[in-house]
């Protein structure tokens, strides 16, 4: 959002005139914040916080959907073409069995941290930098 109060956003020469789903949310967030809730209390003030802080985790959500490791986890799982709630679920299980070997759990360490790393940048920002 500009000075006057516009929403866009400028990509080196050329202007696009509709910002993209994080830069939405991250305006309502501000608005929220900065101008909605100096004027409330209590209860009020309470839901606006929570209303501006849900907007900044789908804001980062949208930021960071590329880092999904999709792959890895298809790849791990072999299960070419099953979507993210699936492989998480099917790893989850995987993980939990009893009978898991350490070949797999070796094998998936590394994808489990880096969701794990791309689920802090989205819940809880600059945790990792601590």
């Amino acid at each position: 959002m500009d000075d006057d109060g516009a929403v866009g956003a400028t990509y080196g020469q050329v202007m696009i005139d509709r910002p993209d789903a994080a830069q939405l949310l991250e305006a309502m967030a501000a608005t929220l914040t900065n101008q909605v809730m100096p004027s409330l209390d209590g209860g009020p003030k309470h839901s606006a916080r929570v209303v501006a802080n849900l907007c900044g985790i789908l804001a980062r959500e949208w930021n960071h959907r590329a880092d999904v490791p999709l792959a890895a986890l298809q790849a791990l799982l072999a299960r070419p073409g099953d979507d993210y709630a699936d492989l998480v679920a099917a790893l989850d299980r995987r993980l939990t069995d009893p009978e898991l070997s350490d070949d797999f759990a070796a094998a998936a360490h590394p994808v489990v941290m880096a969701e794990t790393e791309r689920r802090l940048a989205i819940d809880k920002p600059g945790y990792l930098d601590r």
